[in-house]
């Protein structure tokens, strides 16, 4: 799945890039982008083995309370392979993230 994750963050890079938005991949698996008004973005792909690991939804949690310096919420887009993303929104409803309004899945066929 490192291929998948590695096309899906490629995916994510050349999203951001296309606004002409400062992309970083960090080295939480995130891709972090710096866009209008210094709007700090984070992306990040998912696979189904991630649904699969007990510290994943810890992760999710933590990245949903990152804070750009001026204190607001980074905005959150995750971006799943086809064959969990259903899985995954239904972590993201029970951990009551979509309900932020900070948290967004996005789908390959947009």
């Amino acid at each position: 799945m490192l291929d998948r994750r590695g096309e899906l963050q490629a995916l994510l890079e050349r999203h951001y890039a296309s606004y002409g938005w400062k992309v970083e991949p960090a080295d939480d698996g995130t891709v972090r982008a710096i866009g209008l008004n210094g709007v700090t973005w984070i992306g990040l792909p998912v696979v189904a083995e991630d649904l699969e690991d007990p510290a994943f939804e810890l992760q999710l949690l933590t990245l949903s309370d990152e804070r750009m310096q001026e204190g607001e919420l980074c905005p959150l887009e995750l971006l799943p392979d086809e064959t969990c993303a259903d899985d995954l929104r239904a972590v993201l409803d029970r951990l009551r993230l979509r309900e932020r309004g900070h948290v967004e899945v996005y789908s390959l066929a947009a």
